[in-house]
């Protein structure tokens, strides 16, 4: 039986290339971490977000940061606008530095005697991310 808002734990069809790749890689972390509620789109948007700004990275080496016009290329602003929004993704996944700490609180709050007995998702459930 399929555990209630699981993950997909493989890649829809449409995404392709380091789409792809990065949800492979980031469900089964999520999935190991007993991450609970994300959004299957969230996920998906992260993933979206990733390939764009590894694109745009990948134009920005081949290009270079400044267009014909002696101005920012379309590729910088791109991954620049693609960099922010994974910040925000990463932060609603549990996966920014804030939220690792808080993560990293939580399994040292689990060897206290009044947590004995109380499950990951339990004592995650506690904690506001």
């Amino acid at each position: 039986m399929k555990e209630q808002n699981a993950l997909q734990p493989t890649a829809p069809r449409y995404l392709k290339g380091q789409a792809r790749s990065i949800y492979e890689t980031l469900v089964p972390l999520l999935t190991e971490r007993g991450t609970q509620g994300i959004s299957q789109s969230i996920v998906e948007q992260y993933c979206q977000t990733w390939q764009i700004s590894r694109l745009a990275f990948d134009t920005i080496q081949t290009e270079g940061i400044i267009d014909d016009n002696g101005k920012k290329s379309g590729a910088v602003t791109t991954y620049e606008a693609a960099t922010k929004n994974l910040r925000a993704l990463a932060n609603d996944l549990g996966l920014s530095p804030a939220s690792q700490v808080n993560l990293q609180r939580l399994m040292i709050d689990a060897e206290d005697d009044d947590e004995q007995g109380t499950s990951f998702k339990e004592r995650a459930d506690k904690m506001k991310f």
